[in-house]
């Protein structure tokens, strides 16, 4: 299979012989197959358009169940006993599920009669006289109701109302209403298929047209009335009549999916695919088809069919003939520089381009995926056992790559360690796929490279109507370009969410530095807790980012962006800063304060500047001596160990107190313990978790509390969630904890006014 691409080296005699013989058979059976493939074309045409119609009403039900979901979690959230029910709440919970893409709006209506709204509270007066039809309908229903309309709406309304009933201890509250747009439904993506085939429709029982593809050429935009504009589309003989009935009895009965076929007044059949929603109640989606595509699309494919034929068996022999005659070894040359890759003797990229185009054609019903994956830290291979031996390891990925993968699949290499490769995606390809990483690894050893090869993969899995080979490498890229490196799982697969997330990170880098110029980054307080004494002795400083309009960014989203563009380092700058100042300003009020543990990301313990920085801030807001922590990670250590532990015995000369933070979390070395002078060590909240069900993961915890406490340092327990976990910490000896059981994270000015009481600091 390999060899049909690039090779243009066949014996002339052999290829002109064969390309007769194909001329020949290709003039003979071109007329016996026109009626063959007219009908077969037909047949697969009718099956292929109804197995989409299936898949895509079930695509739309998925839908409308997201958004179902979402008004239901909604409606759970507002109703959790954990948190005070208050327009503050409301506010937090319609914020956070309104923001799905799934919801065009989210409401909620209380008995009270009045709407909440859009971070807004709308009395009766105001929201009229639809939502008073809407309690109406609504006062026998206990459960979740998927309606197309409120009572009182034209019944063309364009939107699904999802309405949920909210309890409180019990207590029945309202209403969690989300409503989904149906306007546009059927411009998105998902529907590619049925309107370029025909056209689309959401059809309600009664025969009301709700949603429509644009540009309908057999119902006019004026026509709601679904069967009535279909017959007079039709012919209106007895057969297409009785076809037209089975479909109203479809809708009666509410039968499963199926179609019927009419005859149009042009003629032509045309196919009718009805789909019940099962996730709204009397709405149908149908998709239709006119059978003259079928001549449209065979006669073209057939005469180029046939005609491409002819010409490229004479332009093959004419070529062949030319080249063979008068530049044989030139030949050989230019496919060499064309073909061929200089480091690895393997193929291409051009070469793969052409092999993969022509694999996907032949193989029209094989599904493929594109494979983008280059080697984690080659620099380091590079730089620590030569090039020579760094080549040696290219050439063995293309090497066992041949002898794993079969003749349709097929690997090159880019540039530097940058891979491209072309994969049947069968049920074996994960074996194969550890088999190669195993193979090129004990070969990599072999050449006395001990460093584990680990490759960076992105993963496009192409489309059946898929024909740009540039833009499914794009694709593989993209997905591949969403890793750091430092994953456990180092395989990322294309998605539209990655698309999305990548528009998110230049809507964040495009707001971070106005943000912070205007103070959107708010600092928030966790408390920590001695649970000894049962008080507050403590808090970390968390960023939050919250914008003008009130809406939220969670570090979750902007702290990675951050890290990966170097921002982070005037955040936790600002950070440290705005911490320092508020503590000043306690003390001069004669408040009680704290000591403030302040994260530090690895960005900054690397900057020549960053002691001078810290002893500066410090200095300027007259900090008392360890009222300031610094947390840092532990995998900070990883890299440039010696530097590290410099810096961490200069920041200690600066009066600050220095904590571990997740110590436990798979990286932890006792080395640390012993060479860097903690002041604290952070428990990660996933190794002590296990503690409250293993003994054995108990006593571990208790001996490093005894240990570090030994060793002259503080233990604290993050993500302390329940009360058994306070008894267990407070048995093996931890004092101090931190966790949602004694405060989630609150704003610096609710912190300082609800635990720092008028005293002097000391």
């Amino acid at each position: 299979m390999r060899e049909n691409y690039g090779n243009k080296r066949q014996p002339i005699m052999r290829i002109l012989a064969a390309g007769l013989v194909i001329l020949l058979i290709c003039l003979e059976v071109c007329l016996f197959l026109v009626s063959v493939l007219r009908n077969s074309y037909r047949n697969e045409i009718s099956a292929d358009f109804q197995e989409h119609h299936v898949s895509t009403g079930e695509a739309l039900d998925n839908s409308i169940d997201c958004g179902v979901e979402i008004v239901e979690n909604a409606a759970v959230a507002l109703g959790n006993v954990e948190y005070e029910y208050c327009d503050e709440r409301i506010y937090s919970v319609l914020a956070t599920y309104g923001a799905f893409q799934n919801m065009e709006t989210l409401t909620y209506v209380p008995l009270s009669g009045c709407l909440y709204y859009e971070g807004r509270k709308y009395d009766k007066d105001y929201i009229g006289g639809s939502w008073q039809a809407f309690w109406e309908e609504m006062i026998d229903k206990s459960g979740t109701v998927v309606t197309l309309t409120p009572i009182g709406y034209d019944p063309t309304y364009r939107e699904l109302l999802i309405s949920v009933p909210v309890y409180y201890n019990n207590e029945f509250l309202g209403y969690m209403v989300g409503t989904q747009s149906l306007q546009n439904l059927f411009t998105e993506e998902t529907y590619n298929y049925q309107n370029r085939m025909g056209e689309c429709y959401l059809v309600s029982s009664l025969g009301i047209i709700i949603s429509r593809s644009d540009d309908c050429v057999m119902i006019p935009n004026e026509n709601i009335d679904f069967a009535e504009s279909i017959l007079e589309y039709s012919d209106k003989s007895e057969k297409s009549n009785r076809e037209i009935q089975l479909l109203g009895n479809a809708f009666n009965l509410k039968k499963e999916s199926g179609n019927v076929n009419i005859r149009t007044q042009e003629g032509d059949s045309l196919q009718i695919s009805y789909y019940p929603l099962k996730s709204a109640e009397g709405l149908y989606f149908l998709s239709c088809y006119n059978d003259n595509l079928v001549d449209d699309k065979v006669q073209p494919l057939i005469y180029r069919s046939v005609l491409s034929c002819i010409i490229i068996i004479v332009l093959m022999i004419t070529i062949i003939v030319y080249v063979w005659a008068t530049a044989k070894r030139a030949n050989i040359t230019i496919e060499k520089l064309a073909y061929e890759d200089p480091v690895t003797k393997g193929k291409n990229i051009n070469f793969f381009k052409e092999f993969a185009i022509g694999t996907m054609n032949v193989f029209k019903e094989t599904p493929f995926v594109i494979y983008r994956f280059d080697i984690a830290n080659f620099r380091y291979i590079n730089e620590a056992y030569g090039h020579m031996r760094a080549d040696e390891v290219l050439t063995s990925c293309i090497r066992n790559f041949d002898m794993t993968f079969g003749e349709k699949e097929l690997c090159v290499r880019m540039n530097a360690d940058q891979f491209l490769a072309i994969i049947e995606n069968s049920s074996g390809v994960e074996k194969r796929l550890v088999q190669f990483r195993n193979a090129v690894n004990e070969e990599a050893r072999s050449h006395g490279i001990k460093y584990p090869i680990r490759f960076k993969t992105g993963v496009y899995q192409i489309k059946k109507h898929d024909r740009d080979i540039d833009v499914m490498i794009d694709h593989a890229n993209v997905a591949r370009k969403t890793l750091n490196g430092d994953e456990k799982e180092m395989t990322a697969y294309y998605t539209e969410r990655i698309v999305n997330d990548m528009r998110k990170v230049d809507r964040i880098e495009s707001d971070m530095q106005r943000a912070l110029a205007t103070g959107e980054f708010r600092v928030y307080m966790q408390p920590k807790w001695d649970i000894y004494l049962n008080r507050v002795a403590g808090a970390e400083a968390l960023v939050r980012w919250i914008k003008a309009d009130g809406t939220m960014i969670y570090p979750d989203e902007f702290i990675p962006v951050f890290e990966n563009d170097g921002f982070v380092e005037k955040l936790d700058f600002y950070m440290l800063e705005t911490v320092c100042q508020r503590m000043e300003e306690m003390i001069e009020a004669g408040k009680k304060i704290y000591p403030v543990s302040v994260n530090q990301s690895r960005l900054l313990l690397h900057s020549p500047d960053y002691v001078t920085n810290i002893d500066r801030i410090i200095k300027k807001y007259h900090i008392p001596k360890n009222m300031i922590e610094l947390e840092i990670t532990e995998t900070v250590f990883l890299d440039e160990r010696d530097k590290m532990i410099e810096t961490t015995n200069l920041l200690k000369e600066c009066g600050v107190r220095l904590a571990m933070d997740d110590f436990g979390s798979g990286y932890s070395s006792l080395n640390m313990l012993k060479d860097i002078p903690f002041d604290i060590i952070k428990i990660d909240r996933e190794f002590f978790s296990e503690s409250v069900t293993s003994q054995h993961s108990q006593w571990i915890l208790e001996k490093i509390i005894e240990m570090t406490s030994g060793l002259g340092m503080e233990v604290i327990c993050e993500g302390v969630e329940t009360k058994s976990q306070v008894l267990l910490l407070k048995t093996i000896g931890c004092r101090m904890v931190q966790g949602f059981f004694y405060s989630k994270p609150i704003p610096e000015e609710e912190f300082y006014e609800k635990y720092c009481e008028s005293e002097s600091y000391e």
